[in-house]
Formats: structure tokens, sequence, C-alpha cells
């Protein structure tokens, strides 16, 4: 099949005019005391243009994935709102849902989530699709943060986090059907409720089995093809975490910067009023310089955490999703190849009795168990091991299988979603430079022309 592009919210409507219920994506956080609740549909304008970092590309020559990507449904979320109430205080998020489906009874969607919902909907996911890469969520707020939660940073870089996570979540071929995710994006308030309430019992953990094995084991066989991508995983969270470091002692000695600029920029202007002779020429540097320095912050500074330091940290955390659905990959290998051990101890017991080889442990003596009854015995328990190692093997190609689907597929998204952080990126640089030197273009043309 042919991989088509995830579509943007811009796809959805060319309607671009303002609509009362939109707000921008730095939008303050509202003080209210209740939840909205119930079903609304959502006007045309709701879902206007709009940046998403999520997006796939058409080409995918690297990998040729079996399942297209799916299209027919959008999301978005905005307009936070801080709910107070007598024993919580918390956030709630709009999420705004178009669909063409089906299985969706409605076109549009807008319904009201708080964090621990989205919580909720990966943690069920998670279990439903065991082997499958389930998107990071943004993490919880730190102790030391906790006087910032409410803070309008903070907010909107969990706003923009949330909806990258459910925007990789319905773009998914897989992980866009699961039950949970139309609940949550179509039931009202008390039926969510209600919901998340008869399935709290059904959350199911993984396998005992898997659980069960030693984490001392180490896989007998020489992993030729996820030995590199395991590799490669490290390899990339490293760079990445010492990139957001670099990047972050950049910003700090940016913000020094602008504020010294500033300081500069008011020196010149205020030196202007004492130099007659030089005054025009000084109040025009001045100004330059204040103008450059405000140019910086809102080119590289204001739009830093949201734009470059949150989205590399969202990538280290999904990152580790991958590792963690590669690591049960591994788990089902060790739970083959203990099974294939104990098949072939088995075996060798028995060729040991039925030789008249002198067993390892004293309960195989003939004192204790006649030789026929043993070889009996034996000849019972190889066939059931030769089924469990089938089993075993079995669930081992499938999920194999699986994870490289899903490596390929997020590579392709990974490839897309750098590709539009460090386009973006670079954007931001080229026009702060532009702004800079077509300012002070304009200060020597004026000044040499006087």
């Amino acid at each position: 099949m042919i991989v088509g592009p995830c579509v943007t919210m811009s796809d959805l409507s060319d309607n671009s005019e303002p609509d009362e219920m939109m707000t921008d994506q730095n939008s303050a956080v509202l003080e209210v005391s209740v939840e909205e609740k119930g079903v609304t549909p959502m006007p045309q304008t709701l879902l206007n243009d709009t940046s998403t970092l999520v997006s796939f590309p058409t080409n995918t020559n690297d990998f040729q994935l079996k399942l297209d990507f799916r299209r027919d449904i959008q999301v978005r979320v905005d307009n936070p709102q801080k709910i107070v109430e007598p024993l919580e205080t918390y956030i709630t998020y709009r999420v705004s849902t178009k669909a063409d489906r089906t299985d969706y009874p409605h076109k549009e969607y807008v319904i009201r989530r708080r964090y621990n919902d989205f919580i909720w909907l990966r943690q069920n996911i998670a279990v439903e699709y065991p082997d499958r890469i389930v998107p990071p969520l943004p993490a919880k707020h730190t102790i030391l943060g906790q006087l910032d939660r409410y803070s309008k940073e903070f907010v909107t870089c969990r706003m923009i986090l949330l909806e990258r996570f459910l925007t990789r979540l319905v773009c998914h071929p897989i992980l866009t059907e699961d039950k949970h995710l139309r609940v949550f994006l179509t039931a009202n308030a008390t039926e969510f409720t209600t919901y998340k309430k008869r399935g709290t019992g059904l959350l199911r953990r993984m396998s005992n089995s898997l659980n069960t094995i030693s984490v001392s084991y180490n896989s007998r066989q020489v992993d030729f093809e996820f030995d590199p991508i395991r590799n490669h995983l490290h390899g990339l969270s490293e760079k990445l975490a010492m990139l957001e470091k670099v990047a972050q002692r950049i910003h700090k000695e940016r913000k020094e910067l602008c504020v010294e600029s500033h300081q500069l920029g008011a020196a010149f202007i205020e030196w202007s009023s004492n130099e007659q002779s030089i005054s025009v020429a000084l109040s025009r540097i001045g100004h330059t310089i204040t103008a450059n320095s405000s140019a910086l912050r809102h080119n590289l500074i204001s739009n830093f955490i949201s734009d470059w330091a949150q989205p590399l940290k969202d990538y280290v955390s999904y990152i580790e999703c991958v590792r963690e659905t590669l690591g049960k990959r591994d788990a089902l290998q060790i739970q083959y190849e203990q099974s294939l051990m104990d098949l072939e101890k088995k075996k060798a017991d028995k060729d040991r009795v039925t030789n008249d080889e002198k067993p390892l442990m004293s309960f195989w003596s003939k004192s204790e168990i006649d030789k026929e009854e043993k070889i009996e015995k034996m000849s019972q328990v190889i066939p059931k091991l030769v089924s469990a190692v089938e089993a075993n093997q079995e669930r081992l190609d499938v999920c194999s299988n699986v994870f490289r689907q899903e490596y390929g597929l997020w590579k392709c998204q990974k490839k897309a979603d750098f590709k539009s952080m460090l386009t973006a990126l670079a954007e931001s640089h080229i026009q702060y430079y532009q702004h800079c030197a077509a300012s002070w273009d304009l200060v020597f043309k004026r000044m040499s022309s006087e």
C-alpha cells in the first residue's frame, strides 16, 4: 500500500475566520469552578490552521510498510482551564476532534479532559497493544516544580505535548482503532467517568511468565538484527540529552545577552542627550540595539521551551518507549531460549537413561524409579516441551515482525519530526539575523547620507 502523510489541521478546512471558542496555543489559564460537561458539536472554524510537529513523509523507501496511515481523524488540544474544587485543583484541556469514520456517530466532538485522563488512556492502550510502540505522555511535574504547575509556560508546554500524543495515536494505523481512544475522544464527562470505573478492574498487566524471567539470564543467540537497533536507540538518547543540556546553556546565555543588550541600547539613548553633534546617530544606534534585543527575545528566546527544549525531552521519552517495546520482544526471546534449553536437557536425560549412563541427580537411580518408567515419563514430557518451544517461537516471530513494522513507522515519524524541528529552528535564526542585518544596514545608510 502507499503510505500517505498524516493530514494537518490546516487540511481540514479553508475557513480561517476566528471563532469565539478558539484561543491561541499560548492563551492564559482561566479560573473556573466547574468542569464543562457534555459533547458539544464543533464549529467548522474550530480546527483552523495550527502547527503540529507530528507528520509523516510520503516517501518511505527505506521501509515499505504494509499498513496505511489513517488520515480520517484529527485532534486538537487547547483552551486550558483551572478547576478549583474543595479537595483538589487541576487543569482541564479542551479536546476537539473531527472524524470521518463509521464507528464515530458524529463528525465533530468537543470535550474536556484532565492530565490523569490522558494517563488512563495510555495505560489502557499499552495493555491492549503490548507489542506496539505507544507514544509517551509529558512527564508529571516534580515536587520542585509544584508551585509552577499552573504557570502559563508549564501549562502551554503540556498542552502542546498532549496534542502531540493524541495526534500520534490517531495517525497510527493500529492504535487509532482502539476502543478506549474512541471513548476518550467522544464521551461526555458522565459517560467517560462511568466507563473508566467499569474498566478499572480490567486493566491487565504484562504476562507473569515474562515478569518471572530472570533478569540475569542473557540470550544465547547473537541478535544481529536487533542489537544495532538497541545500540542506535541508546546512542540517540544520549546525544539528544546532551543536545538539550547544551541548548539550555545557550538559552540562558541568550537571556543574559538580551537583558544586557537592552541596557546597552538604553545607555546609547541616554548618551545621545549629552552629545548634540552626534545625538541623532547615537539615538539611532541605541534604538537599533534595543529593537534587536526585542527580536532576540521574540525569535530565539520566547518559544525555546515549547519549540525546542520540550520536544527534545519528549523524544528522549519516545526513545524509551521504543526500547521498552524492544525489551518485551527480548523477554520473549529469553522465554523461547529457556524452553529450548529445557527441551534439550530433557532429551539429554532420556538419552542417558536409555544408554544406562549414571544420571546427574540421585532420584533418577534405578533403585528409586524403574528405567522403563523413567523413559515413559520423559517420553510424555518431551512432546509437551516441543509444543511449548513451538508456541514460544511463534510468539517471538509474531512479536519480532510487529516490532519491525513499529520501528519502521517510528523511523519515518522521527525523520519527519526532526526535519520539522530543525527547519523551524533554522527559520527562527534566519528571521532574527535578517532583522539585525536590515536594521543595522538602515542605520549605516542614514549615517552615510547625513
